[in-house]
């Protein structure tokens, strides 16, 4: 969907808190999905992050941090750009969004400073494209 240069964009300190944040994300309803564990995951591979940086980030599934404290320390524009699509995905990753999950968006939007009827229309796009892309897979099943 977006295409983030991450290296390039984003500090390597940066890269762990964008990850714990999305695992905290993936959390956020109390259970954790394989759908959106294999997210996580994937993310952290895409960032390359080293053995020791992946397990502090899938201990935020067992215990998580809180979310703010975490990604408030996500200091460029770009990289907390990244970090709120990413946490939109995950919390997407199970294909449900609740409403602990919508709450702790907006509550990184404003966190983020970001403009908070943006955010919301960025949520929704980020639905809207879910929903298209699995729309355009079926139709290829179908073919």
């Amino acid at each position: 969907m977006l295409d983030f240069p991450i290296a390039e964009l984003i500090t390597p300190e940066e890269q762990v808190a964008v990850a714990r944040a999305v695992a905290i994300m993936a959390s956020r309803d109390d259970q954790v999905s394989d759908s959106e564990r294999h997210f996580v995951e994937e993310l952290m591979g895409q960032m390359m992050l080293l053995p020791e940086e992946r397990d502090l980030v899938r201990r935020e599934f067992m215990s998580p941090s809180d979310l703010l404290d975490v990604a408030t320390r996500v200091r460029h524009r770009e990289a907390r750009i990244f970090l709120f699509y990413q946490a939109v995905c995950a919390a997407f990753a199970d294909n449900k969004l609740v409403e602990g999950e919508v709450d702790a968006l907006l509550e990184l939007a404003e966190a983020f400073e970001f403009d908070k009827g943006h955010a919301a229309q960025f949520i929704r796009w980020v639905s809207d494209s879910i929903e298209l892309r699995e729309r355009g897979q079926q139709l290829l099943i179908e073919m």
